[in-house]
């Protein structure tokens, strides 16, 4: 062997030995400084205690959320359940700190909107704390009022309107004249919530009536719409709503019985029920004891709509003549129906139209009835003033379907009579006034019915909201992807580091 080949050989060798004396100190270090971290009980990787400590930390603090609630109409010009809902949600989630405004439909003379964005106007107003803005088209076609999907003009309102709001979240109290919102949204990538308060996503109607009052089952792809109502292409219908109801990130329902009638119509289409909470400061509990001969009086509370039922009160009203009977109808709805219930109860007097009561007047409202009724001809869903009667401990009559009959049990805690049937109610009504001591004992069980508070509902919101804003965890897959990319990265870093090492070494022999 030369000697030129021979110091070739022993200065590669010299570099591998130098090389791996360098990893060799390199790994003791690392292994000096584990050891010692599990000697004094150390966590032995640094990054673990870090991400331990981050992960505490987020359980521990909530951020405020940028919360936009989307509703069909609102305080003051509407107030009916659904109004009522996502009031008492905007208005608790503000008090936990969080930032809520709502958007809605207004159906207000255009001059009252002093803004425009092309040709849609709003204005903006607080109503009770809650920040809303209110909009409508400059030219309203009354025949059309619904905007079912697309409206170029609200299209590009929401798109400026979430653009400027930057919300982290959009909750859909009822998305009637509001699909637009939800279609930005989409397109926008912001969550949203969806709270069904009605049938509007698969009836035209909102309903599920037919046109001759039978109930419906759904629209079985619309043909049931075009033959018991009369209503064409509702397929296309389906095909733009039930997509976007579909993607939202949670769907909610007050009731199981709406819940249900969703996945019938939409196989495996998951819909979870949260109750409605109630208001409890403006309760007040209702403690007459009732003897016979009593004094019966009936309340009816809620919008006069056809149908909410409430003619069929009238109807057996004339089916029971006694003088020991009363009736007060609050609320108020559209005109033709109301002049059809007060031509309907101008020949007797035990009838009252007490028209509209606030909020805070509920305990009042209750102290002065001894039976509630609640005779909806459709399913319903929810019905608060059903529930604010329970709150009062009022025994209450109700149809046998929907929503009612999930709370009220026939002889436990009330009455229930066959949807629809005038005569089986007044059956009920004529039971009550013949023994009004009936009462005491549906009183006392409605003592043990325990309904949730608006605190314990928006509590669960609140949890919904973050679970749905929360960054998604990654998969196993993702992670493993990632270890080995960091692997490959450390040992390409490594020998790097050698080559480099190699190469310092060997210039210096040369240099020698």
């Amino acid at each position: 062997m030369s000697p030129m080949r021979d110091k070739s050989a022993s200065s590669q060798a010299a570099t591998r030995r130098a090389s791996n004396r360098t990893f060799a100190r390199s790994r003791s270090r690392r292994l000096s400084r584990s050891r010692w971290r599990i000697k004094h009980g150390k966590k032995t990787f640094r990054s673990t205690e870090r991400r331990v400590r981050r992960g505490r930390q987020t359980k521990q603090v909530k951020r405020p959320l940028s919360i936009l609630y989307v509703v069909h109409a609102f305080y003051p010009e509407a107030y009916t359940g659904t109004e009522k809902f996502v009031l008492n949600m905007a208005r608790t989630m503000q008090n936990k700190g969080h930032r809520v405004k709502v958007v809605t439909y207004s159906l207000e003379p255009v001059q009252q909107f002093p803004e425009a964005l092309g040709e849609v106007a709003f204005r903006s107003y607080i109503y009770e704390g809650v920040p809303v803005i209110a909009y409508r088209h400059k030219q309203l076609d009354l025949k059309f009022p619904s905007f079912e999907l697309g409206n170029a003009d609200l299209l590009q309102f929401a798109e400026h309107m979430l653009l400027a709001e930057k919300p982290n979240l959009v909750h859909f109290g009822h998305a009637m004249r509001g699909m637009e919102w939800m279609q930005n949204c989409v397109n926008m990538r912001i969550k949203y919530v969806v709270t069904l308060t009605d049938f509007w996503f698969l009836c035209p109607k909102s309903t599920l009536l037919q046109n001759n009052e039978s109930l419906c089952i759904g629209p079985a792809g619309g043909s049931n719409c075009s033959v018991h109502c009369l209503i064409p292409n509702v397929e296309q219908r389906i095909a733009g709503h039930v997509p976007l109801l579909q993607a939202a990130s949670k769907v909610l329902s007050p009731s199981e019985t709406v819940a249900q009638l969703f996945r019938t119509n939409l196989p495996g289409f998951k819909v979870d029920v949260l109750p409605h909470g109630i208001q409890y400061e403006h309760i007040q509990v209702n403690q007459r004891t009732y003897g016979p001969d009593d004094a019966i009086t009936l309340l009816y509370a809620g919008s006069l709509n056809p149908h909410k039922g409430v003619h069929l009160i009238l109807q057996a009203m004339a089916h029971v003549p006694s003088e020991r009977l009363r009736l007060k109808l609050y609320g108020s709805g559209p005109e033709y129906y109301t002049e059809q219930l007060q031509l309907a109860a101008q020949q007797d007097v035990r009838v009252n139209f007490c028209g509209l009561y606030t909020e805070q007047e509920i305990g009042q409202v209750y102290q002065d009835a001894d039976v509630a009724i609640v005779p909806s001809i459709w399913y319903e869903n929810y019905p608060l003033a059903l529930h604010d009667a329970i709150a009062c401990q009022v025994p209450i009559i109700a149809s046998n379907i929907g929503g009612m009959a999930e709370k009220i049990k026939d002889g436990h805690n009330g009455f229930t009579f066959r949807v629809g049937d005038a005569q089986h109610l007044a059956e009920r009504i004529t039971a009550i006034v013949q023994q009004p001591q009936l009462l005491n004992g549906l009183k006392a069980n409605l003592a043990q019915q325990q309904l949730p508070a608006v605190n314990q509902e928006a509590d669960q919101y609140e949890q919904i909201y973050y679970d749905v804003t929360r960054p998604k965890k990654t998969s196993a897959k993702s992670k493993r992807r990632s270890r080995n990319r960091n692997r490959n990265r450390r040992q390409s870093r490594l020998r790097k580091n050698r080559t480099a090492t190699r190469n310092r070494l060997q210039s210096r022999r040369i240099r020698g």
